[in-house]
């Protein structure tokens, strides 16, 4: 194929010289789209084409017609890090906000005549729309199913768990119903209250075998993407209330152009001001030009942006981490340290991301989580960058107290911001998301 490609370009070459019609410049290669153009001194030629378009690393935009995506939410971050929450009642919490937000912006008007409740749910409309929401939290001790796992993923003995469905339990709202939830979650909020806080000294794995031993436990199936995972102590979550189509991270970009065509379609212009004049792509100022941005939302890129946050969050301790090709989650050392399952609806999300940052290995090795064994998982406490800083507890001291988990929250704090370019606002009690 190389020698027949040879003895055409040599066949060509001998035709142009032959042919004193033909013009054609100084001897340069000029590629685009994998086209060669080849130019010959004090030679002219003619050519079909209506225009030259110049390698794309050259193109001008007319950047006064892209314009600017002012759609970013601000972001709600409540800190419970230290807690140990249940995640049933997690579920609830994201299950409410996830449903109100995307019932609450079809929603123009609420009819009640109680005074109190139409300010409380003008409130907590506002807010849907003014915000979005960031949990930041520990589990205590539980097994969870996505939408592809099986129970084959389980390896606990079956007579020690039931399997529960925690999938969409809300409809369409009415204002009595959007007052329940209301109350719903500041009761919420007071079981969080309640929950026991993260003590690294405490040896959650035997307990958790002495309470299977002692009554079936429950194994959730939810909403979200992937398979079987835990979520435990020693393992920090993040779940994202998002409208994910109000931040421009999220979009592609992609420059589209009007092809201009020369009014004399019977030569090509050489590089001369004749070129540089009507050539879109070099004179931004044409009257002609009308290159503008066109951006689409794309799943694949708000997957990444997901993954990115976890990768800078670890970055600040010096842990170099990376994703693999069809796979979602990250990873240090071909061994998985954070793991990501989302559910999107109508372009909002729940569910998010969980990082092994002290977590006890044997919770694992009574699942296949995401169809992968024990011994594909890390935790932060294992690698030796964390070791080199000495993050370690003292003895009888919780996890609240400490360097890791404090600069753990802030890491991700700033990763969100730098990710999404969003401000956020922190809260330390979920009633304030009403007021």
């Amino acid at each position: 194929m190389n020698k027949i490609n040879l003895l055409v370009q040599i066949s060509l070459t001998f035709i142009i010289l032959l042919n004193p019609n033909m013009k054609v410049g100084k001897l340069k290669n000029k590629t685009n789209y994998g086209l060669s153009y080849q130019y010959f001194k004090n030679k002219s030629y003619t050519l079909s084409r209506h225009t030259f378009i110049k390698p794309i690393k050259n193109i001008k935009i007319n950047y006064q017609k892209k314009k600017k995506m002012n759609l970013t939410n601000e972001i709600c971050i409540l800190n419970c890090s230290e807690k140990l929450i249940d995640y049933k009642l997690a579920f609830e919490l994201q299950n409410i906000l996830h449903h109100s937000k995307i019932i609450m912006k079809n929603i123009n008007e609420v009819k009640t005549s109680n005074h109190l409740d139409l300010k409380k749910i003008k409130n907590f409309k506002e807010n849907m729309e003014k915000y979005d929401f960031c949990f930041i939290l520990q589990h205590t001790p539980c097994y969870t199913l996505g939408s592809v796992a099986n129970c084959s993923d389980i390896l606990l003995d079956k007579e020690n768990y039931y399997i529960e469905e925690l999938g969409d339990v809300y409809n369409n709202l009415d204002s009595n119903e959007i007052i329940q939830l209301i109350n719903r979650c500041e009761t919420i909020q007071d079981k969080i209250n309640q929950s026991h806080i993260y003590n690294e000294n405490t040896n959650y794995f035997n307990n958790f075998l002495k309470n299977c031993r002692q009554r079936k436990i429950p194994i959730y199936r939810v909403n979200r993407g992937g398979k079987a995972t835990f979520h435990g102590p020693g393992q920090l979550v993040l779940y994202f209330i998002f409208n994910l189509k109000n931040y421009p991270a999220n979009y592609n970009e992609r420059i589209i152009n009007k092809h201009y065509k020369y009014t004399n379609k019977e030569s090509f212009p050489s590089k001369t001001s004749e070129y540089e004049k009507y050539n879109l792509y070099i004179n931004p100022n044409s009257k002609e030009n009308t290159s503008y941005i066109e951006r689409t939302f794309d799943l694949h890129t708000t997957i990444n942006n997901f993954q990115k946050i976890g990768m800078e969050t670890l970055q600040n301790f010096n842990i170099k981490t990376e994703c693999k090709k069809d796979t979602i989650g990250i990873f240090y050392k071909d061994k998985k340290i954070i793991s990501i399952g989302l559910k999107i609806r109508k372009y909002i999300s729940m569910h998010g991301l969980s990082l092994n940052f002290n977590l006890d290995n044997n919770f694992l090795k009574y699942l296949l989580s995401c169809g992968m064994t024990h011994n594909n998982y890390i935790s932060m406490h294992e690698i030796n960058e964390i070791k080199k800083k000495n993050y370690n507890y003292q003895k009888g001291e919780i996890a609240s107290s400490s360097n890791i988990l404090n600069k753990l929250t802030f890491n991700i704090t700033e990763s969100l911001k730098k990710v999404f370019k969003v401000k956020v606002r922190n809260i330390k009690d979920i009633r304030e998301m009403f007021n």
